[in-house]
């Protein structure tokens, strides 16, 4: 998956498309047209009764060391260990209307591209998801 994507789809327009029927009622975001790493966004997952449900997760997983991983390749996701659970149990929709790519030059500088579907139509992403809590905070 790329660094960054765009959400502009509503809730139900991603349920419509998605279908997701699940909970709607309890779920509010608004769309964004930059989305970072680290921010919480709606992902499609199953409930304990096997329905699609919109759900809102931080975008990446945090490492032991504090670092944030929010890509994984598709050729060794199922044989590295850190993503090999949450590829068996825990996988998710991530919807979007776009994502962006960089490309490096010769002069330094970094264009960003957009890349959309035909019709500019919203689509769903390959996720997957781990539960996750707040450490505790150290007073010292």
């Amino acid at each position: 998956m790329c660094g960054r994507y765009r959400r502009r789809s509503n809730k139900q327009r991603i349920a419509e498309l998605l279908a997701a029927s699940a909970d709607l009622e309890e779920l509010y975001f608004g769309p964004e047209d930059d989305v970072a790493p680290g921010s919480m966004q709606p992902v499609i997952r199953m409930n304990s009764k096997g329905e699609r449900k919109i759900s809102l997760m931080r975008w990446g997983f945090k490492r032991d060391d504090g670092k944030l991983l929010f890509n994984a390749r598709a050729e060794s996701i199922n044989d590295v260990n850190f993503w090999k659970k949450s590829f068996s149990l825990r996988r998710c929709i991530v919807p979007a209307d776009s994502f962006f790519e960089w490309q490096k030059t010769q002069q330094g500088k970094k264009p960003k591209f957009e890349f959309t579907i035909r019709d500019r139509k919203p689509f769903g992403m390959a996720g997957l998801w781990s539960p996750w809590k707040n450490p505790p905070i150290k007073m010292k």
